[in-house]
């Protein structure tokens, strides 16, 4: 064989391995959850990870959540009625969306420590105008059925940043909620 073509064939076959490598279809496996009492009725995990997964939710929410300058811009990304005025220990002020529910990662379907709670819970949040639901990390947390949903690993590998406070330019520069600002989006 000459070489060009052993070449050729290398590239190819490295080519094919890196997108098989790359799918764009969210495979880390859960649940969402609005509550502790919904989530204990599931029994998808143990009824104390319900609530120790339900309270670390309520705890990133308020560390990384959506944060935005009016409420009407929080309106604009996440829909009417479900954004309200809070305060950060720094006394300043933001409009932050409810959480739509939690996803908690089938990792904890086992025995669990706090660290792997922390680790595989993340709040969701709602897209105006859609049925999809994105983590404040900008990752697609989709329904699968059967009160099945998954998201990308990176959403719960990739720790919660602290929250920033969005403005209208901010949030044009990002493409909107559910986007993310560097080349890794993963929007469905």
């Amino acid at each position: 064989m000459k070489r060009s073509k052993s070449i050729k064939l290398v590239v190819m076959a490295t080519t094919t391995v890196t997108i098989a490598g790359c799918s764009d279809e969210p495979t880390l496996d859960g649940r969402v959850y609005k509550t502790e009492a919904e989530c204990v009725a599931d029994s998808y995990v143990p009824d104390e990870v319900c609530v120790e997964a339900i309270t670390a939710g309520k705890s990133i929410h308020k560390a990384s959540g959506p944060r935005y300058d009016t409420v009407n811009l929080c309106n604009e990304q996440h829909g009417n009625n479900v954004c309200a005025y809070d305060s950060a220990t720094d006394g300043s002020s933001y409009y932050t969306p409810f959480p739509a529910g939690y996803f908690l990662a089938g990792a904890l379907t086992g025995a669990v420590t706090n660290q792997l709670i922390q680790s595989n819970v993340r709040p969701v949040y709602p897209e105006r105008g859609s049925k999809r639901y994105y983590t404040s990390g900008g990752y697609y947390v989709g329904s699968y059925g059967g009160g099945s949903w998954r998201t990308y690993d990176d959403a719960v590998k990739t720790p919660p940043k602290p929250a920033k406070v969005q403005t209208r330019t901010s949030v044009a520069s990002r493409g909107g909620f559910g986007s993310r600002s560097s080349s890794g989006f993963r929007g469905g």
